[in-house]
């Protein structure tokens, strides 16, 4: 090394253990729960998210702070009173600042289910059979070519 004679470290034998590394701080967790709103011919409802913020103007799942709060958009926008939401299996997601853990409630749509108008988002129904081009968040797009693929459409439990 160039700079041998002038190291500091190399003179005190400390070469190996500096420049100490930064301690970074511990990300934070944060918790979030997705209605999958999934109709018998295999759509899902989205929701566009607002322009700024976390993956802003993409379309997403409805998502809510609490389970509580997911139930509650269920039963007030998705017209199923009786209809508990069902955990499907949680999925992590890392962001630069902070772990996201969000977990998917499945909630069956039968027959002609429409969202009232007090959604606070527009929202679409998206087929995962046959994907439209649209822009989704990586664990959204995740979540939902693995329920294409699964047996969810066979197997019917309310």
């Amino acid at each position: 090394c160039p700079l041998a004679q002038r190291c500091l470290a190399r003179r005190t034998g400390r070469q190996h253990e500096l420049p100490a590394p930064r301690v970074r701080r511990a990300r934070r967790l944060r918790r979030a729960f997705m209605v999958v709103a999934l109709q018998d011919d295999g759509s899902v409802l989205l929701e566009r998210r607002p322009e700024s913020g976390v993956w802003g103007g993409l379309w997403c799942l409805p998502e809510f702070a609490t389970a509580t709060a997911a139930g509650a958009f269920v039963r007030a926008c998705l017209r199923a009173a009786a209809i508990e939401p069902q955990p499907l299996s949680e999925i992590q997601h890392a962001f630069t600042h902070f772990d996201l853990a969000i977990t998917p409630l499945l909630v069956r749509c039968s027959g002609a289910w429409a969202v009232r108008e007090e959604a606070a988002e527009p929202s679409l129904w998206y087929n995962i059979r046959a994907p439209a081009r649209i822009g989704l968040p990586a664990p959204v797009t995740t979540l939902l070519s693995s329920l294409a693929s699964e047996s969810l459409f066979d197997a019917r439990t309310a």
